[in-house]
């Protein structure tokens, strides 16, 4: 099935904002401030428990420094195992404005309910990924020893080992080896960017196939996004462009939280410490990610939630009255 156009998803989308059971600014303010409060929270019991292992010395300290080591390392991981099933949820709310269903604040719970089903398929995208990063290390390594870069690299490891195997010049052989890494990252990236695009537009919508049917598995998720994005990747494609603003802005407010290293690599001096300037950047950086998501994480989302409605059945993504046409509205 043809998908709508970006315009026509958007103005669906709006519409479907407009007739929600419920306020869906309210929902998200509370979906996008428990994350901020999370990350808040974890940061600072994480400097705490620093400033903790810091302090604490000597033998008789081991015990202690282990522990609150092991409690820094459960923090790390408890906000890993927490946000995806958050973001699930959010993924429920905006499929349930979509179709129109009855929804509120008790759907961002839903991640949790499906806790197994929502791990395997997070394992199996995964391990996807895992795969195809693999093969792009391996194609990456044959086209670096193709380039130029490669005729020094490997006329010094030639002359710096050994027919032992033993290295005779370790200096000259770790300068080559730096000066081969950035080439080689660079192909790897770009191998696994044309791999892997084409992978993540055909599994695009197994997140909402999962949540929007509670009996399915991770494997049927993928295979009815594989089925219902066939022919469809180019045209999700130019409906993600259509969004560059949003995604600019979202690059732009992550770059306020390193506003510290920023400003330091740029020679900016600042009439604060490191710790508390490292603190100010995060808190802005939390408040413009709210803003940001309150403003428009609800348009977006129930966008794309209007595109995988559409390409189960067209009569889902029924054109809107027209809109002031600003970058975020259309195209």
């Amino acid at each position: 099935m043809a998908l709508p156009n970006c315009r026509t998803l958007k103005n669906s989308a709006r519409q479907s904002l407009k007739n929600a059971s419920c306020d869906p600014r309210q929902v998200v303010l509370i979906y996008a401030g428990a994350m901020a409060l999370l990350t808040l929270a974890v940061t600072a019991l994480d400097y705490l428990l620093e400033q903790q292992i810091s302090s604490t010395g000597g033998l008789s300290g081991v015990g202690t420094r282990s522990i609150l080591s092991t409690a820094q390392s459960v923090l790390g991981v408890l906000q890993l195992v927490i946000l995806p099933f958050w973001q699930m949820g959010y993924l429920f709310f905006v499929i349930r404005i979509t179709q129109k269903q009855e929804t509120g604040p008790n759907a961002l719970a839903e991640g949790f309910r499906r806790f197994g089903p929502v791990v395997r398929l997070l394992l199996l995208q995964a391990v996807i990924y895992v795969v195809i990063a693999l093969l792009c290390i391996n194609l990456s390594s044959f086209l670096f020893m193709m380039t130029p870069w490669a005729s020094s690299f490997v006329q010094t490891a030639a002359v710096s080992i050994a027919e032992d195997g033993s290295f005779t010049d370790t200096a000259a052989l770790e300068a080559a080896v730096a000066d081969a890494y950035l080439p080689i990252i660079g192909i790897f990236l770009v191998t696994f960017l044309l791999a892997s695009a084409p992978v993540f537009y055909r599994l695009r919508f197994s997140k909402f196939w999962l949540m929007d049917h509670p009996d399915s598995g991770a494997f049927a998720s993928v295979r009815a996004s594989r089925t219902i994005t066939k022919g469809k990747c180019l045209s999700l494609f130019k409906l993600d462009l259509s969004f560059w603003w949003f995604y600019a802005l979202t690059v732009l407010v992550a770059a306020v939280s390193y506003g510290d290293v920023i400003g330091a690599a740029l020679g900016v001096s600042f009439p604060w410490s490191d710790e508390a300037g490292y603190f100010l950047f995060l808190l802005l950086y939390l408040v413009l990610d709210l803003a940001l998501a309150v403003w428009q994480s609800n348009p977006v989302n129930v966008t794309y939630a209007q595109a995988y409605i559409a390409l189960q059945s067209p009569e889902a993504a029924r054109p809107a009255p027209k809109q002031p046409n600003f970058p975020w509205n259309y195209e």
